[in-house]
């Protein structure tokens, strides 16, 4: 029953990636991303001052949760050494095409954030990060990130 559920969220998440419609540009180009990125946080500007992007520069980050990588992709430009998970396939691949053209380098995972040591190696991190996710998960007392952080 609990992997039927599963298979249906990332379906879901795979069908309608989250923001993938903030832009009318073709999906995967730079202008597309430009465009979703400015949209996200226009509706979200709260995103940027909480995140504080900038100061997690050489710093190695957990993200779980990075959808098409609109946080991911700036953790990214400060330098900071991002590794991200998703349970939507089309989602992460979005996410690796984003990093691609904007020439960025992180690490992925395609993982269930409920069963993360499954797939992430366990190692210390010093910001594990997740917006907009934990929500959506059936058994939050599994989304359990504490182990990855230092």
């Amino acid at each position: 029953f609990r992997e039927v559920e599963l298979d249906h969220v990332r379906r879901y998440w795979d069908d309608r990636p989250c923001n993938i419609r903030h832009s009318p540009k073709p999906v995967g180009s730079r202008e597309y991303f430009d465009e979703v990125e400015k949209r996200k946080y226009l509706v979200e500007p709260h995103i940027p001052k909480f995140a504080e992007f900038e100061k997690w520069r050489g710093k190695k980050i957990l993200e779980i949760g990075c959808g098409i990588g609109t946080d991911s992709i700036n953790f990214a430009r400060h330098q900071a050494k991002l590794t991200a998970v998703e349970l939507s396939e089309k989602s992460l691949d979005l996410c690796r095409k984003r990093f691609e053209i904007y020439n960025l380098t992180g690490t992925f995972y395609l993982a269930n954030a409920e069963e993360l040591s499954a797939a992430v190696p366990v190692e210390p991190y010093d910001l594990v990060y997740s917006f907009g996710v934990l929500h959506h998960t059936q058994l939050p007392p599994r989304f359990n990130a504490c182990q990855f952080g230092t």
